[in-house]
């Protein structure tokens, strides 16, 4: 994959971006979409982070498929402690079980902030297949590819999203919100198909 080169948005790229709702005044901004598919139970979860540390480094972004609704909260707020308390009013509420893949990034970030969750870890079985076929553990990235990539376009992946994050706070121009959100979508589009195509993997 051909990881972005920010930023992105100056140098002319005709990828459509969501439309952020305006959140004024408020610690964070929403995007959600009516799916063609859905979940029958449970909520599938991503988030997006300024690193890999738990203990140090903040969610800036929470997103979700209930049903046939994906809903993606943005935080805008430089200070983390209002974006969490939102999510911790959110998250006891959405059923169970939960989904992601690579679970125990999510539970670590969310018992970090306060917030215990369960569920079923997406990767789990494309990590044993591999450790059977003596190859590497493979990222979501590997198994599922963008369009972008057959034509050696940019794409953001997660390790764009400290850079853009700091390149919001520093501008303020929703353009960067727009670009992390964006890739949290494909991320829980993609980890959406693998829970419905492979759901016998993923049973309770």
């Amino acid at each position: 994959m051909k990881s972005l080169k920010l930023p992105k948005n100056e140098r002319g790229s005709k990828i459509k971006q969501p439309i952020l709702s305006k959140g004024v005044g408020k610690p964070a901004t929403s995007y959600s979409r009516e799916l063609m598919v859905s979940i029958p139970q449970g909520t599938l979860v991503d988030i997006e982070t300024t690193g890999l540390d738990s203990n140090y480094d903040e969610i800036v972004v929470f997103g979700y498929v209930q049903g046939n609704r994906l809903e993606i909260i943005c935080r805008t707020s430089k200070e983390e402690d209002p974006f969490i308390a939102q999510l911790a009013e959110l998250v006891p509420k959405l059923p169970k079980p939960f989904y992601a893949y690579n679970l125990s990034f999510e539970k670590g970030f969310l018992k970090a902030k306060g917030m215990n969750i369960e569920g079923i870890d997406l990767f789990q079985p494309w990590k044993e297949k591999a450790e059977e076929l003596y190859l590497k553990w493979p990222k979501l990235d590997e198994l599922f590819s963008h369009a972008e990539d057959y034509f050696n376009e940019p794409v953001v992946s997660g390790k764009d999203v400290p850079q853009l994050w700091e390149r919001f706070l520093h501008t303020g121009d929703k353009n960067y919100l727009q670009q992390i959100v964006k890739h949290n979508e494909s991320d829980l589009l993609r980890e959406l198909y693998l829970l419905v195509y492979y759901r016998d993997s993923y049973k309770a």
